[in-house]
């Protein structure tokens, strides 16, 4: 089977515990399908979550989706391939990331770590997809027609419990997880820490297939692009009892979906 183009959702929703204090959600997301020159389409997915001690993690996490998006943005504009994304690139923009969050600390007259997030970011092309993170929370993918889902890295929680790694630390390069995939992808899921507990299944360490499942089977019967109704859908769902039961923290998702050659077979699938 021929795939073409992509559409996706997105959500954000602020943790219950956050809004009993009053408090803004501090994730971010950005998701967004560029068509090169040749007709090949490629995806940018990203997530960022704020640090619940850092006093602008929430604008951090903003200013790390921003940039993350432009510098892929820059990176295909300028004619170049998801295959050229290496972890020198990645390595790369994690600088430019911390740079860009240096001068907003500096405008702000605060430190770098005041701003402290994490990072999730995917580059997804015909034959291959660029992963990175820097944290906690998950890149989940799908390779088959079959829809079995498997995560890329698993979430870095750092040395202790409720700890994570961030890319305002001066030592986040060692704490940068790459790979390219090799391999066409089909369907991508990005979430923050707070899905975690419902999206992974923690005893045997891999991604909680029926939880995808039900959320990709109307995301495939969606137009191309970005669908305004399922992100609302989405919206709702993360903000449901069934999920605030089992947890209490912001919560963001990403699913981006591949669309078929065939209308047919698309909306079969």
């Amino acid at each position: 089977m021929s795939y073409s183009g992509w559409r996706y959702a997105t959500a954000s929703v602020i943790g219950t515990s956050h809004e009993k204090l009053g408090g803004q959600c501090q994730d971010a997301n950005d998701c967004h399908v560029y068509v090169l020159p040749s007709g090949e389409t490629i995806l940018m997915a990203t997530v960022a979550d704020g640090a619940g001690t850092a006093p602008r993690g929430g604008e951090g996490a903003g200013v790390a989706c921003q940039v993350f998006a432009s510098l892929v943005n820059d990176h295909v504009s300028g004619g170049n391939t998801v295959e050229q994304i290496s972890r020198q690139t990645a390595d790369f923009w994690l600088g430019v990331i911390q740079s860009a969050l240096d001068r907003r600390a500096e405008s702000e007259l605060r430190q770098r770590r005041d701003f402290a997030c994490t990072l999730l970011g995917l580059v997804a092309g015909t034959s291959c997809a660029a992963c990175l993170q820097v944290g906690d929370g998950a890149i989940v993918v799908s390779d088959s027609e079959e829809h079995t889902y498997s995560h890329v890295f698993w979430p870095d929680r750092g040395e202790y419990a409720n700890m994570t790694h961030f890319v305002t630390q001066e030592e986040a390069k060692d704490h940068l997880q790459f790979e390219l995939i090799r391999r066409q992808i089909i369907e991508v899921a990005l979430l923050s820490d707070g899905l975690q507990g419902v999206a992974l299944n923690y005893q045997q360490q891999v991604a909680h297939e029926p939880f995808f499942r039900g959320l990709f089977a109307p995301l495939r019967r969606a137009a191309e692009g970005r669908s305004d109704d399922l992100s609302g859908a989405l919206t709702t769902f993360l903000s449901s009892t069934r999920v605030t039961e089992k947890t209490d923290d912001d919560k963001t998702l990403v699913l981006a979906s591949r669309i078929s050659g065939s209308l047919e077979l698309s909306l079969s699938t």
